[in-house]
């Protein structure tokens, strides 16, 4: 018996692939929201949100951290306007900036408002991936 699954293509195998390949593009291009993300309401006025972007913001997508939890920036002009994907994600409205909110399935596990420095984020996003479900945890022993 032979499979087609286009011109040229023959074998279940290869309709497999094409099949795995559109699924991947899809993902890729962000037709499928991220189940788990860090939602960052910032301001362009926001000091706390400029020592923010300076201190970890420019490094953030190279940390492990940031596969588990990747950064999404959104205005808080945006957020209050419900303008994104998380509206009904969070329960509790968010008023100042920074605030840092944990969506996991479009529930809110974590949130922090305010930064201060470095030290004080990295330490609240080691929470935030411990809360993480079991199977999207880090497998790092260290967090």
């Amino acid at each position: 018996m032979t499979h087609r699954c286009g011109p040229g293509m023959t074998g279940l195998n290869k309709c497999l692939v094409a099949v795995g390949l559109s699924i991947w593009a899809l993902v890729s291009l962000g037709a499928y929201p991220e189940q788990t993300v860090l939602i960052y309401v910032h301001s362009p006025t926001c000091g706390a949100c400029a020592q923010f972007d300076r201190e970890v913001g420019a490094v953030y997508h190279k940390t492990e951290e940031s596969a588990r939890l990747p950064l999404r920036r959104i205005s808080l002009q945006t957020w209050q306007g419900g303008q994104h994907d998380h509206a009904d994600c969070v329960a509790t409205p968010i008023r100042s900036t920074p605030t840092f909110v944990q969506i996991q399935d479009c529930r809110e596990i974590d949130r922090v408002t305010g930064y201060s420095d470095e030290a004080l984020f990295w330490l609240a996003l080691r929470r935030m991936v411990n809360r993480l479900a079991p199977a999207s945890r880090n497998k790092d022993p260290a967090l």
